[in-house]
């Protein structure tokens, strides 16, 4: 008799696996036991070889890849750990699983378009929204004639879903939802960890380059998702077998794309999450705090030792309103400093380099002593293009800037047309103008699509060497900012020594700002010794810059950031209870 132990240790609790090791529970052949323990869930077994053979294929088939996955493994041991009780958490939402998925969602199968077949497994049919429950395997197939017939389909519902053959906006990034995952790497550049991730039991949004000179898909990034819902799932089979490999998706429901930081997926926001709960022994400096983040808001509070923290829906009442507290640009990047550090067991001693669109750029620090320092925060930058050209005029830069206008007259127009919204101390107002200076199209003047063209031009470049782009530090009153004229100026001069190659300019855009951002760190390191470097704030779903900063900062320096909580959403709420902030 051996005893065998199959674990899955994932970076935030899943549903899906506490279901499926409470099912094991009911494994007749074996003495079963079950557990999770700091963040793994495991699965006991003892008995004889090929009865322990049987179960692991049996796991192997039940343990879909959870996006949240960081290892598994099968070990041999001596004694058991895990009890016959079932965990806890063990209740799901999603609505199929990969015992019924092929029974409902398959043509070949005598049961194909039955949205509420019935699985003893997931149970997907109890969660069917219900605006969809009772439609009929002819009723979905109607669906996707009006679809095929007509362009476009919109599905009812209390936030009701868009799908279209053709791009929904001119401007903006494009969501796809892929029908034909079989020609996805013929048509986008991906990873085998992003395919894995688009196939992972959450179906995440994941952001994806088309390849060069797609006849159909210009627009420079796109959101991908693969069929997230039963409906889905049989509708985008109709389409598949039509020749349909994905069309555009409208659904004001998802969030962003998950980031990748350092081997692992992350969220930037969570609007669509469960309440989130961490069992820590750190004390809060307040009990609760009502932070809005953007259009969320986030509840969070302290007692004993359990933080935890939950999306506000709905409408807030007035005393919700009386209650809300109001945070500057520096609290949000102290704030995302302290749940990373909340998260990771640290107090003192680190960094945060925090990007974020809404709320700046800034590199903060705490010290021994638990004191906060701002070091860095990106300025704002003029809200026209006209006003960037008048301040390069005024500056040093004022040569290469006449040179770049008689050389590429028609960027110069496009820079003098540029409008800029704030806030704009971010990376992604930094990058639309890098854009237009590098001559790179893009589908729309908006910001956020001059943005996407640089990172994707970026991304293109094949090679590790580009030109180093300066980021000069100015010294204030409070602390550092950047030199932007400077920084563009670089832009400029490089471009017009040799424009052979833009995508290495963009690249170099990248990786010279993360070489600065690892000498930053290095004199921080020598002033007040930082053991550890926080990664926070939308701007990190730039995987280029994620990529190239762990590579440089995290030479010498861990890199953290949170694994349970967003990055730029419900970690502010529980970094705001430790805030040093005296309330009214």
């Amino acid at each position: 008799m051996k005893i065998i132990r199959f674990e899955f240790t994932c970076s935030r609790p899943v549903p899906l696996y506490a279901h499926l090791c409470n099912q094991y529970l009911n494994y007749a052949e074996l003495t079963i036991k079950v557990g999770y323990q700091k963040g793994c869930y495991f699965i006991e077994a003892e008995g004889k070889q090929p009865q322990l053979e049987t179960l692991a294929d049996a796991i192997a088939h039940d343990f879909l890849i959870s996006v949240w996955l960081t290892d598994s493994r099968i070990a041999l041991i001596d004694s058991p750990s895990g009890s016959s009780h079932p965990l806890k958490g063990g209740a799901i939402t999603q609505e199929f699983c990969q015992q019924c998925t092929p029974q409902f969602g398959d043509n070949q199968s005598p049961q194909f378009g039955d949205l509420g077949l019935v699985c003893d497994c997931c149970h997907g049919e109890r969660s069917i929204n219900p605006h969809y429950q009772g439609l009929t395997g002819a009723d979905i197939a109607a669906l996707s004639t009006e679809l095929l017939t007509h362009g476009a389909l919109t599905l009812t519902g209390d936030l009701p879903v868009t799908l279209s053959l053709n791009p929904l906006s001119p401007a903006g990034r494009p969501t796809l939802l892929v029908c034909n995952p079989n020609t996805l790497n013929a048509q986008f550049h991906l990873t085998d960890r992003q395919v894995l991730a688009l196939s992972s039991i959450e179906k995440p949004l994941i952001t994806a380059r088309a390849i060069d000179n797609h006849p159909k898909l210009d627009a420079p990034l796109y959101d991908l998702c693969f069929a997230y819902n039963r409906l889905l799932v049989i509708l985008t089979e109709h389409l598949r077998r039509h020749g349909v490999d994905w069309l555009y998706i409208d659904d004001p429901r998802h969030s962003e794309p998950l980031a990748f930081i350092d081997g692992a997926w992350v969220d930037i926001d969570c609007s669509a999450q469960a309440p989130v709960t961490l069992n820590l022994s750190t004390p809060a400096l307040h009990d609760d705090v009502l932070l809005r983040n953007g259009a969320q808001a986030y509840y969070a509070r302290h007692d004993k030792q359990q933080y935890r923290v939950e999306r506000v829906t709905g409408s807030l009442t007035p005393q919700q309103q009386a209650a809300l507290i109001s945070l500057t640009p520096q609290e949000y990047g102290l704030s995302a400093l302290h749940s990373v550090n909340l998260e990771h067991g640290v107090d003192k001693h680190s960094a945060i380099i925090y990007f974020s669109q809404q709320h700046g750029g800034q590199i903060q620090t705490l010290d021994a002593k638990h004191n906060s320092e701002l070091f860095f925060a990106l300025p704002s930058l003029p809200d026209s293009g006209y006003e960037i050209y008048h301040q390069l005029e005024q500056s040093p830069q004022r040569k290469v800037l006449e040179k770049f206008k008689q050389q590429y007259p028609d960027d110069y127009l496009r820079l003098l047309d540029l409008k800029l919204s704030a806030p704009r101390d971010n990376l992604t107002t930094l990058w639309a103008i890098g854009a237009i200076l590098l001559g790179l199209p893009s589908r729309s003047m908006q910001i956020d699509d001059l943005s996407d063209a640089l990172m994707a031009a970026a991304q293109a470049h094949r090679g590790a060497n580009s030109p180093r782009i300066d980021y000069p530090l100015t010294r204030g009153e409070a602390h550092r900012s950047l030199n932007w004229c400077k920084t563009l100026g670089t832009v400029m001069s490089f471009r017009l020594a040799d424009d052979r190659d833009t995508r290495k300019l963009a690249f170099g855009m990248h990786d010279s700002l993360a070489d600065y951002l690892a000498n930053w760190i290095e004199h921080l390191d020598q002033n007040i010794g930082v053991r550890s470097v926080a990664l926070a704030g939308s701007e990190w779903r730039n995987p280029l810059l994620c990529q190239r900063v762990v590579l440089r900062v995290g030479k010498n320096f861990p890199i953290k950031c949170n694994q349970q909580l967003a990055i730029d959403g419900n970690n502010h709420a529980i970094g705001a209870l430790l805030l040093k902030k005296r309330r009214k």
